[in-house]
C-alpha cells in the first residue's frame, strides 16, 4: 500500500511543473511553425461520408521548408483519378502558397496549397499550443476529408 502511494505521488506534477512543461511545448510548436519544419502524426481520419476512423500512427503530413510530404489515408469519392488509383494522398510536392496566422484560443491557422501531376490540394491546419492539430483537406478531384493528430516535437 505504501509503495503504491509512493509511486503515485512521484508521477504527479505540480501546477508550476505542468505550466513549465506546457510553456516549453508551446515554444517548441511556435518555433517549428516559424521555421516551417514540422511533422503531424495522424491518429484519426474523418471522411465526409461515414464514421471517423482511427488510423495507424505511420500516417503523417510533413512540411519541410517549401516542400510538402503527404502520407495520408483517404476514404471518399474521387471524381477523376488516374487508372489504377494513382498516388492518392501519398506524394511529395512543392508548396505553392503558405500562410500562417495566430488565431483565437492559442491556435495558429496555417493554409497551404500544393500541386502535383494528379491534383491541386488545399490544406487548412489548426495547430494548438500543445501540438494537437486538425487538418482539413480539399482537392479538386476528391471529396474533402479531415484528419486530426499530434505534432511531433523533438
Amino acid at each position: 500500500m505504501a509503495l503504491s502511494l509512493a509511486v503515485c505521488g512521484c508521477s504527479t506534477l505540480t501546477s508550476a511543473e505542468r505550466a513549465e512543461r506546457d510553456a516549453k511545448t508551446a515554444l517548441a510548436v511556435e518555433k517549428a511553425l516559424a521555421e516551417r519544419h514540422y511533422k503531424v502524426a495522424i491518429s484519426m481520419m474523418n471522411p465526409r461520408r461515414g464514421k471517423a476512423v482511427h488510423v495507424s500512427p505511420d500516417f503523417s503530413l510533413e512540411v519541410k521548408g517549401d516542400t510538402l510530404v503527404s502520407y495520408l489515408p483517404y476514404f471518399g469519392r474521387a471524381y477523376s483519378v488516374p487508372y489504377g488509383g494513382g498516388k492518392g494522398l501519398n506524394f511529395t510536392a512543392p508548396i505553392s502558397e503558405y500562410h500562417a496566422a495566430k488565431g483565437r484560443h492559442g491556435t495558429t491557422l496555417v493554409t497551404l496549397k500544393a500541386i502535383n501531376e494528379e491534383d491541386t490540394y488545399s490544406f487548412r491546419l489548426e495547430v494548438f499550443d500543445n501540438g494537437s492539430t486538425t487538418i482539413d483537406l480539399s482537392a479538386q478531384q476528391r471529396e474533402p476529408i479531415s484528419y486530426s493528430g499530434q505534432m511531433e516535437l523533438e
